[in-house]
């Protein structure tokens, strides 16, 4: 069983008609998948070779035991964006444990890591991996507040990470200078529309599903889940309007979430032997998060996220092999995890197979004697 024929079992219970299998379409995402993959690990095998591979690896050498320190560092991200997913779920519903949400979370995260579609794939699955415990819907909208709070948080930092740079390093040259003036209005943009949806309790998907359905262009296996859409809409806008405290709460564990990871930029150039300003760790991972989300459609924006962070670090007076290095040191970290993760999805697949043999009715293949 396949991480997406698991995925798939545990949303069975929502009722739509299957569409018409494509594997024509199917094969040529896979290809288009494979091809971006391969462009970005080509280019980061570029970025090393340009750099040198032996001073990369004399750099990340000097990091010895303190790897775990990220490592560390690194799983307290997890341990917070798993506590916002908890806590998102309405108290009467919460039939689940912390343990189970953080296992759910691991296991998105890694599927975030496996295709282009990860962001979209990775969040179902953490949803779908708690419905045995909550219901689909809730879980479902327990997912999205998490990931709402994150990004207004991570807007947030985005357009105050540039201002930071602006006032402190400079915007000496045309190229840096439009491309922080292009960031701040992106953030701020991005900023306004989450907070006018969450005001005026917009349903944009919802709004969008009722469009199409109007002219006859909404498919009919989407058609048979409008009422569950607007369930899932429902319980995300009713942590804003009848649970307020716990609407900020969860914003204000959105930025500690940063803050570790500021606090992982931080650690990680000390390990490498440098001394940076609180100021320049915000600046790097504010910057870092435009990469992330400007090359999300690459898996695990391999290559970019790499080069990205050298060229952030050389505008801000490092060399190009601190920045790669302090970013491999980071994958490395998140790989750490994902391997958890992707135990976790294997467990699960396991579980299931197990748990299908042993209903009535199955009998295992007989034995020759």
């Amino acid at each position: 069983m396949t991480n997406e024929e698991l995925l798939a079992s545990e949303t069975e219970h929502i009722p739509f008609e299957e569409p018409d299998s494509k594997p024509a379409i199917k094969g040529k995402l896979i290809l288009i998948q494979g091809m971006v993959f391969a462009a970005g690990l080509g280019l980061l095998v570029f970025v090393l070779y340009k750099i040198g591979f032996s001073v990369i690896t004399e750099t990340i050498s000097q990091i010895g035991w303190g790897f775990l320190i990220i490592v560390g560092t690194n799983f307290s991200r997890h341990l917070i964006r798993a506590l916002c997913i908890y806590l998102a779920i309405p108290k009467e519903h919460r039939n689940v444990r912390y343990h189970n949400v953080l296992a759910a979370r691991l296991a998105g995260e890694a599927m975030n890591l496996m295709t282009f579609a990860g962001p979209v794939l990775g969040e179902a699955t953490k949803a779908a991996m708690l419905k045995n415990r909550v219901s689909f819907a809730r879980s479902a909208a327990a997912v999205i507040v998490d990931d709402i709070m994150y990004y207004v948080s991570v807007a947030l930092m985005m357009l105050s990470g540039v201002l930071l740079m602006a006032l402190t390093v400079g915007a000496n040259g045309k190229v840096i200078r439009y491309t922080l003036i292009g960031v701040g209005i992106a953030a701020t943009v991005m900023l306004v529309g989450m907070f006018l949806v969450v005001k005026f309790n917009a349903r944009p998907l919802s709004f969008v599903l009722e469009r199409l359905d109007k002219r006859g262009w909404l498919p009919g296996f989407v058609a048979t889940r409008r009422e569950y859409i607007h369930e899932i809409e429902t319980n995300v806008y009713s942590v804003y309007n009848e649970r307020p405290t716990l609407f900020y709460s969860l914003l204000g564990l959105g930025f500690l979430a940063h803050v570790t990871s500021v606090l992982e930029v931080f650690l990680g150039l000390n390990l490498l032997g440098y001394t940076p300003t609180f100021s320049h760790a915000y600046i790097i991972e504010s910057l870092t998060k435009v990469i992330n989300a400007a090359f999300s459609f690459i898996p695990g924006v391999v290559g970019v996220y790499e080069g990205g962070n050298g060229i952030i670090l050389k505008a801000l007076g490092y060399t190009t092999a601190i920045g790669v290095a302090l970013a491999l040191i980071r994958r490395g970290a998140i790989l750490f995890w994902a391997g958890f993760g992707f135990a976790i999805l294997l467990w699960r697949t396991v579980d299931r197979g197990a748990k299908s043999l042993a209903k009535p009715g199955t009998e295992p293949a007989s034995e020759e004697a």
